[in-house]
């Protein structure tokens, strides 16, 4: 018996006509209570016998999948986050296809066996997994259930100490935790983060004309606001905008009336609250997420309370209710049972949740933030350095440092490979992992390169030289060129590549680029020296470094190319 209708149940005696009704053992058997008569009688009839007492007990557990028009809470995100039932199994794939591939059609008009050839469309699939098993307990007495009978409002107290509190907590969590993956895959840079400059001196009117415009783009094919990168659009019914209460508060009498909000028929965007991204039940969370929690730090708590709202597609949150055996008593994924206990007369109930809670990959979403501009701090690799045989595989992992909640992930490659042989050399997958065949050369020492860098003509003052990404701006004092070298090396005195040096008195202008031990083969320093227009800089090899056996893998963000590190990995 799965109970799905609507219940306005405003005393005792219809609540308990209700559950009569419901209940085909006591329906067969048992009037219905009149109004304004004591339920007692019935309630004693129910009491002392076995079958009726389980049959009622077996209605109350379920009974929660009714709306009961009492003081209970309704979670605001329950429209959009439920996706519908696993039937079979315990995943869902999900899948995406973006637009064909075009062709130009004078590039091929003379290829005669063009058309023979296959060409795979873009598919794209993610697997969304059984995450969420939990379960809520209460107890109650049989004088409980006595006394229910026996004081006006008895009965309604009875549903609340045994339902109320087990769905209630369950709805609760479904919130918190829905809350939480959306803060995570904003922390990670998973969703587009868009600045709102100037927020605080804007107007709530303009607050809302930044974000709607945002709103605008994404009813057009665009790859930008989801992180596989495909060109799908999000119709404005589609698209929920989840806005922070005290932002809600502050536009709501001035800009709802002739907003882009949804109020009826009429509508684009729906409106949904949250009670602050930055504002986490932790204790709670660690309770039901136990292992699969990660905690928010102070910082990431500190940024996220700077969100005054997000957009997302209305399929955005995958969430599925996993289906119990036809014989339970279930709906929508959660099972209701109870278990008498011999030994302390009393009832245990419980409530069994299963889901599916999980995002998508696929679906647009938008970041809105406060004057933070999004941008990549700093990107790391671990470990740095490590030596493996040929025929092994090392994982590595990045991190990225970010503000403005830019995009965190990174894209592997090898950047140099000692062996000399394509079909041997290493490879790295999208998740970092490095594969060194058993064919892999090794045992080679490599060879230290040293490069020189010499400034002949010295620069003018506020001139400025870019080597290896480090800018050096002439200043007043280093009036001459040698002085300018000094101040150069300075600049790279804990450089992880090279000891750059200045010569001696003959050649003080000189710099020199010497590989450290583990960078040979480093190659010689980058050097921009585009913006001297007095300054003129030389550049010249002493010897040529050659690379230790071994691979080097980099790390490049996404969000900034510009952005990377390397390890080392030498094959012993």
């Amino acid at each position: 018996m799965a109970l799905n209708k609507v219940l306005r149940a405003n005393s005792d005696a219809e609540l308990l006509s209700y559950i009569i009704n419901v209940t085909p053992e006591l329906a067969s058997e048992i009037d219905l209570p009149a109004q304004g008569e004591s339920l007692a009688p019935i309630g004693k009839l129910i009491m002392s016998n076995e079958r009726f007492k389980n049959a009622f007990i077996n209605t109350i557990n379920v009974i929660g999948l009714t709306v009961i028009d009492r003081n209970y809470w309704e979670d605001p995100w329950e429209t959009f986050t439920e996706r519908g039932t696993i039937n079979f199994g315990q995943s869902v794939r999900e899948i995406a296809v973006d637009i064909a591939d075009v062709f130009d059609y004078n590039q091929y008009v003379e290829n005669a066996t063009h058309f023979l050839q296959n060409v795979v469309p873009n598919v794209y699939n993610y697997l969304h997994e059984l995450n969420f098993q939990k379960f809520y307990k209460t107890t109650t007495s049989d004088d409980q259930m006595a006394m229910a009978f026996n004081t006006e409002g008895g009965l309604m107290r009875l549903i609340e100490e045994i339902v109320g509190s087990l769905w209630e907590g369950y709805k609760y969590d479904k919130y918190i935790v829905n809350k939480y993956q959306l803060c995570h895959r904003i922390l990670d840079g998973t969703i587009t983060s868009v600045e709102i400059d100037n927020y605080d001196s804007l107007s709530p009117r303009q607050r809302v004309t930044a974000m709607k415009n945002i709103s605008n783009k994404m009813t057009f094919r665009n790859p930008n606001y989801n992180p596989a990168g495909l060109r799908i659009a999000t119709p404005f019914a589609d698209q929920i905008m989840i806005m922070d209460t005290d932002s809600e508060a502050e536009i709501s009498t001035e800009v709802l009336a002739t907003s882009f909000f949804r109020n009826d028929a009429d509508f684009k965007t729906q409106l949904a609250l949250i009670d602050g991204y930055g504002n986490q039940d932790t204790a709670r969370l660690a309770e039901v997420l136990g292992s699969q929690y990660v905690p928010f730090t102070n910082e990431e708590l500190a940024a996220l309370a700077n969100i005054p709202a997000v957009i997302v597609d209305r399929e955005f949150f995958q969430n599925y209710n996993y289906e119990f055996n036809a014989e339970a008593e279930t709906a929508n994924g959660v099972r209701a049972t109870n278990f008498f206990n011999p030994e302390t007369l009393r009832n245990n109930h419980y409530l069994h949740a299963w889901k599916v809670i999980s995002t998508s990959p696929f679906k647009q979403a938008v970041v809105f933030t406060k004057n933070v501009t999004p941008s990549v701090t700093s990107v790391s690799v671990t470990p740095s350095t490590a030596t493996a045989a040929a025929g092994q595989d090392v994982q590595l992992g990045a991190s990225v440092v970010t503000t403005g909640f830019a995009n965190k992930a990174v894209t592997w490659s090898i950047d140099q490979d000692s062996e000399s042989t394509a079909a041997n050399k290493a490879t790295v997958d999208l998740n970092g992992k490095v594969t060194i065949p058993s064919t892999h050369g090794h045992g080679s020492a490599g060879t230290q390169g040293t490069y020189y860098v010499t400034i002949s003509t010295a620069l003018a003052t506020d001139e400025e030289l870019t080597i290896e990404g480090v800018t050096y701006k002439a200043a007043a004092a280093d009036d001459t060129a040698a002085k300018q070298a000094t101040a150069i090396a300075a600049l790279f005195a804990s450089d992880p590549h090279y000891t750059v040096t200045t010569g001696t008195s003959t050649n003080a202008n000189r710099l020199s680029f010497v590989e450290k031990s583990g960078w040979y083969g480093y190659g010689e320093p980058t050097v921009d020296d585009s913006a001297l227009t007095t300054g003129v800089v030389a550049e010249s090899t002493g010897t040529a470094g050659v690379m230790t056996s071994g691979v080097w893998v980099k790390a490049t963000s996404v969000y900034d190319p510009t952005k990377s590190a390397i390890a080392r990995i030498t094959v012993s």
